[in-house]
């Protein structure tokens, strides 16, 4: 596993990092397990930058919170954080709407059309517009203090609970916070903060578990099992959990695992029968 921090140049603005600022302010999809609304982020935002009322965010957010109502609606809308690797590139092509882009014009050229195609496009381009309009006021908050050394240590720890872990690239969007996201080998997670949170030993938690839900997906898709968002979530707590047992740090991925609500049984017992096996199969392969 590679450090969590920025996999590019200091002082560089990641787009994802004011993609997920804005949708951290959709209260309206709090209820969907792809929302990362996030009320302390949003006090955080506004202690330094005064209440989002005062900018277009608020209206901003209402409109994305209405177009986006389901999981899969705002899974798709929360595709644009991966368009463009940085805010600047993003802001070079805010003359433009998503149709008018090449696939020279972004770092992902696959989601275009996706994006492009979109039954949710209006959304989309409400979330660019936000996230383009916000870049200044994210650029001036404080940034995360947190001890480098604790996330180290951390790292190492979880690395013996996740081998796929070692194989990913490992970045932070702060304004996931407690969540975290994954696209191929590609992981993003909070910043430790000591101010707002996370700590080092969640940020490496929660991207162990990001790294484990791309295995079971794959190990799945191998089986032949169909992939649904809630069994896939649950099989991938097990796993990691059975193997945090086996290495004496199932209390440190207990304390990760009591910020989630609304959990299934941490147990392999529960799971579906196929899903059972698809666990049972990555901890042979261990």
């Amino acid at each position: 596993m590679r450090a969590p921090g920025r996999g590019y140049a200091a002082g560089v603005v990641h787009a994802a990092e004011l993609v997920f600022h804005v949708l951290a302010h959709v209260r309206d999809t709090a209820g969907l397990a792809p929302s990362v609304f996030d009320p302390a982020w949003v006090a955080f935002v506004e202690r330094h930058a005064g209440p989002s009322t005062e900018r277009t965010l608020a209206e901003d957010a209402r409109v994305i919170g209405r177009a986006a109502t389901t999981h899969e609606a705002l899974a798709e809308v929360q595709l644009l954080a991966w368009l463009f690797d940085d805010a600047a590139r993003m802001a070079a092509c805010a003359d433009r709407n998503l149709d008018a882009l090449s696939a020279a014009d972004v770092d992902d050229p696959g989601l275009l059309p996706l994006l492009v195609e979109s039954a949710r496009r209006a959304a989309i381009e409400v979330l660019r517009a936000a996230a383009e309009l916000e870049a200044e006021v994210y650029a001036a908050l404080p940034p995360a203090r947190h001890d480098p050394r604790a996330l180290s240590a951390a790292r190492a720890r979880v690395e013996r609970a996740s081998p796929e872990l070692r194989g990913c690239v490992v970045e932070t969007v702060r304004p996931l916070r407690l969540r975290g996201r994954v696209r191929g080998a590609r992981i993003w997670v909070g910043s430790p903060c000591d101010d707002e949170g996370p700590t080092a030993e969640h940020v490496a938690w929660q991207a162990a578990h990001e790294a484990t839900v791309a295995e079971v997906h794959a190990r799945a898709r191998e089986a032949g099992v169909p992939v649904a968002h809630a069994p896939l979530e649950h099989a991938a707590l097990v796993l990691l959990a059975e193997r945090a047992a086996r290495v004496s740090e199932g209390a440190a991925h207990a304390r990760w695992l009591a910020h989630l609500r609304g959990l299934p049984a941490i147990d392999r017992a529960a799971l579906d029968e196929r899903w059972r096996a698809v666990v049972e199969r990555s901890l042979r392969r261990d």
